[in-house]
C-alpha cells in the first residue's frame, strides 16, 4: 500500500512539474498512468482528481476533444469517496472548452448545472461559474456584462480548491479592459497581475500578453513608449516551443499585432513562416486582413493604425493612404474569409458582433 502511494505521488508530483515549465503533453501522460493506477487500486478520489488534471493538461496541449473525454468521465462521478471541489472543478474545464466550440444554449445548459451542484452541495463555489459567464459575454462582444461578470468573480476569489488562479481572473480582466478601452484600469490590472510573479510558464505569458495590450492601448492615446518588440518577440520563440499551451490561445496574434504596428514586418514574415495562422479560424483569418491592411498603408506612407482596438487613423481617412494596390486587394480577401467564418461563430453564439467586426473593416478599405 505504501509503496503503491509513493508511486502515484511520484506521477502526479512529475505531472505537476511538467506543467510548471508548460511540457503539459508530458504532464498529461504522467496523468494517464496516475488514472490507470488508481483504477487498479480502486482509489476512486484520486482516479478523479487525475482525470480532472489529465483533461487539463490536455487542453493545455491543444487537445481539445480528449480533454473533454477525461473531463466528462470526472464530471460524471458520484461515488461517495470523490471530492466534490473535483467534479466541480471537471465541471468548469467542460463549460471553458465548450465556449470555444459548442452553442451558447449548451454552455447555459451547464453553466445552470454547475449553480444546481453548489446549491446541492452549499458551497461557495460560485466564483468560477461567474469567471465563466464573463467569457461567455466577452465572445459574444458584451464587453460591459463581460466585465461586470469577471469584477464579481475576482472579488468573491478565494485561494482555495475549486478555483481559477489569480493570473487567470487578473489576465481576463485585462482584456476586457482593453475592450473597453480602459487605458487607466488596463495599466493597473497589468501591473498587479506582474506583481503575483507566476511560475507556471503559461501564467508568466499572461503578464507578458498583458503588458503588450497596455502597450497598445497607451499607444492609440500617443504616449510615445518604446514599441516592446522584444517581448513580442520572445512571446512568439515561447509560443512556437510549444511552452504555455498551444498557439490557438492568442498569445502569437498578440505578438505579431505589435511588430505590424512597430514596422517590424521582417520579423512579423519570419514568425509567419515558421508557423502560418490557420485561415479556418475567425480569428487568425481577421488578423490576416488587418496585417495586409497595415503592409497596404505602410507602402503608400500612412500611419500604423491599430485596427483591432479600432482606433481612427491619425489625420484623417485611413482609405486615402491604400486606395490600390496587391496588399490591399489580399485585405480585403482575408476579410471576406473572415466574414464567411464571423456568420458561423454569430449564429453559435447568438450574437451579430463577429460579422459587425469584419463589416466595419471592409467598409474602411
Amino acid at each position: 500500500m505504501i509503496a503503491d502511494r509513493r508511486t502515484l505521488d511520484s506521477l502526479r508530483a512529475g505531472a505537476c512539474q511538467a506543467r510548471v515549465v508548460g511540457d503539459y503533453a508530458r504532464a498529461a501522460r504522467l496523468e494517464r498512468q496516475a488514472v490507470e493506477r488508481a483504477e487498479a487500486l480502486g482509489w476512486i478520489d484520486e482516479r478523479t482528481r487525475a482525470l480532472l488534471w489529465e483533461g487539463y493538461s490536455l487542453r493545455q496541449a491543444g487537445e481539445d476533444d480528449l480533454a473533454l473525454a477525461a473531463l466528462l468521465q470526472a464530471a460524471s462521478e458520484r461515488a461517495a469517496t470523490a471530492d466534490p471541489a473535483d467534479v466541480f472543478s471537471a465541471l468548469i474545464a467542460i463549460v471553458h472548452i465548450s465556449l470555444d466550440h459548442k452553442s451558447v444554449a449548451f454552455c447555459r445548459v451547464v453553466l445552470d448545472q454547475g449553480r444546481r451542484l453548489l446549491a446541492d452541495l452549499r458551497r461557495p463555489w460560485s466564483g468560477p461559474l461567474d469567471f465563466l459567464e464573463g467569457e461567455l459575454a466577452l465572445r459574444r462582444g458584451d464587453f460591459t456584462a463581460a466585465w461586470s461578470w469577471h469584477s464579481r468573480a475576482w472579488v468573491g476569489w478565494r485561494d482555495e480548491h475549486p478555483r481559477l488562479t489569480a493570473p487567470t481572473h487578473l489576465w481576463a480582466l485585462c482584456r476586457v479592459a482593453f475592450r473597453r478601452r480602459a487605458t487607466d484600469e488596463l495599466a493597473r490590472l497589468t501591473e498587479t497581475l506582474a506583481e503575483l510573479r507566476p511560475a507556471q510558464a503559461l501564467e508568466r505569458q499572461l503578464v507578458q500578453r498583458a503588458r503588450l495590450l497596455d502597450w497598445r492601448a497607451r499607444r492609440a492615446l500617443a504616449l510615445g513608449d518604446a514599441a516592446p518588440v522584444e517581448p513580442a518577440l520572445d512571446l512568439l520563440a515561447a509560443t512556437e516551443k510549444g511552452e504555455g499551451g498551444g498557439p490557438d490561445f492568442g498569445a502569437r496574434r498578440e505578438a505579431l499585432r505589435v511588430l505590424a504596428l512597430a514596422g517590424h514586418w521582417e520579423e512579423m514574415d519570419a514568425a509567419l513562416s515558421r508557423w502560418p495562422l490557420d485561415l479556418e479560424r475567425f480569428e487568425d483569418a481577421l488578423l490576416l486582413g488587418d496585417l495586409a491592411l497595415g503592409r497596404a498603408r505602410a507602402a503608400r506612407g500612412g500611419p500604423a493604425v491599430d485596427e483591432d482596438y479600432g482606433e481612427p487613423a491619425n489625420g484623417g481617412s485611413a482609405s486615402s493612404f491604400v486606395l490600390t494596390g496587391e496588399a490591399l486587394r489580399e485585405a480585403e480577401s482575408y476579410y471576406r474569409v473572415a466574414l464567411s467564418l464571423a456568420e458561423i461563430e454569430d449564429e453559435r453564439l447568438e450574437t451579430e458582433w463577429h460579422g459587425a467586426t469584419v463589416r466595419e473593416r471592409l467598409w474602411r478599405i
